[in-house]
């Protein structure tokens, strides 16, 4: 694991070395006319750190490219799932649980988080005593916050490992075998399963996010669980080892509690990894204005993470690594938005003074990156829907979305601001 960590590495800072010497001449041509401050600040936060951070990711998950295969356990299994005012999609949620191709024992455990639509009757509706293998309990959790409904569930869970999915998620049929496989086989305390988008028709917006998390999320996942030290095991599909969870007292009643419980968790030395072969299909925001207030919530729960647990105090050099890339994260939008949007502007009008050819070669590395994780993803033999117009959308727009979203939610967080349920 160490070596190919090095190796990659290694083959990332040649790709720095040889991009430093490019900026130093793009750099000497435009210093005469933009103070050479900001220039570096430019080049550095839209080429040069983009650049080894994309180069070490894609060359790690070319020689972690190989799909691995575990024995199928029938350990008795649960899974939590919180709702709130949900009615629309738990349906599909829950039924998608009791299909699953599982041997073992699953047994369900709905919280009803303060809903007051329908939510409660159409979970009802499917409590059946004489389930084959399958068991449905709900529970009303009159504390607002999904952290408290988490933690409400947690107390009800008798398995040895659990899983969280979302109310708005639904698993393809062999995505708690695949995930309980790897979990009990790899003895880690949490693993983020794959996630698909599921609801595209008609949305540009979600058309494009097809694509933020079929391959920019995926990789990043990839990357970071070749290592034992996946950042956020998401709530929407998750496994855990229930005892490691309950040492650690369950979730914290923030924004972001599921990526603070991994921070923690990587502290703890305990491992958090990835497991591509299960998969799961969630509803994404069809809205702009739905996508910006998502990823403004992510920068937030972001931020608690590192505010919780800094990178400095992370279990292991791994964890260390990607806590300081995520940390990172919040200049490479500074830059994205103070350098690259200008630097395009300025493009637009003859004026290649902060977008010019070393920032080309970095976008078809990020290509390049993105395609070997296309096929990797379709290597998996598992459904995922494609959009021309959301690849297009997603290549040319999704960024700047992303990072004014960003850039709003660490600001929130500074402020000490609180965020809502979802």
């Amino acid at each position: 694991m160490k070596r190919k960590f090095m190796i990659s590495a290694c083959l990332g800072w040649l790709w720095m070395l040889f991009s430093l010497l490019l900026a130093f001449v793009w750099a000497d041509e435009i210093t005469c006319v933009i103070p050479a401050v900001y220039v570096w600040w430019v080049i550095i936060g839209i080429a040069l750190l983009p650049g080894l951070l994309m180069s070490t990711m894609f060359f790690s998950n070319l020689l972690h490219s190989k799909l691995e295969e575990y024995p199928d356990t029938d350990e008795n299994t649960t899974v939590l799932m919180c709702a709130h005012n949900e009615e629309k999609s738990i349906a599909k949620a829950i039924t998608s649980i009791l299909n699953q191709q599982y041997n073992g024992h699953i047994c369900l455990i709905v919280v009803d988080n303060c809903s007051t639509d329908s939510t409660k009757q159409e979970i009802l509706r499917f409590i059946n005593p004489s389930l084959n293998n399958r068991l449905i309990k709900y529970i009303f959790c009159d504390k607002e916050g999904k952290a408290n409904a988490l933690n409400l569930g947690l107390k009800m869970v008798c398995t040895p490992h659990f899983i969280t999915v979302d109310a708005d998620t639904y698993l393809e049929k062999g995505a708690v075998q695949k995930i309980m496989n790897y979990i009990v086989s790899n003895n880690s305390a949490c693993t983020a399963g794959n996630l698909f988008v599921d609801n595209v028709t008609g949305s540009i917006t979600a058309k494009m996010q097809i694509y933020d998390y079929l391959l920019s999320i995926a990789a990043i996942k990839r990357f970071q669980g070749s290592y034992k030290s996946t950042l956020v095991a998401q709530g929407a599909f998750s496994a855990y080892n229930t005892h490691a969870v309950r040492d650690l007292g369950g979730w914290q009643n923030v924004l972001g509690e599921d990526i603070v419980l991994t921070y923690q968790l990587l502290k703890s030395n305990f491992s958090s990894t990835y497991e591509p072969c299960a998969v799961g299909y969630t509803c994404v925001p069809q809205s702009l204005n739905g996508l910006y207030n998502q990823r403004k919530r992510w920068a937030i729960g972001m931020l608690e993470g590192l505010c919780d647990v800094p990178p400095w105090r992370q279990g292991n050099i791994f964890s260390r690594h990607f806590a300081f890339v995520n940390l990172s994260v919040i200049y490479l939008d500074l830059a994205f938005m103070f350098g690259f949007i200008p630097g395009v502007i300025l493009a637009f009008l003859g004026y290649y003074y902060l977008v010019g050819f070393p920032t080309l070669i970095t976008l078809g590395l990020c290509i390049l990156l993105y395609y070997s994780v296309y096929l990797y993803q379709k290597n998996l033999k598992i459904p995922f829907k494609n959009s021309l117009l959301g690849l297009i959308c997603f290549l040319l727009f999704f960024q700047p979305v992303q990072s004014m979203a960003a850039l709003h939610g660490y600001f929130i967080r500074l402020l000490q601001k609180k965020g809502e349920w979802k």
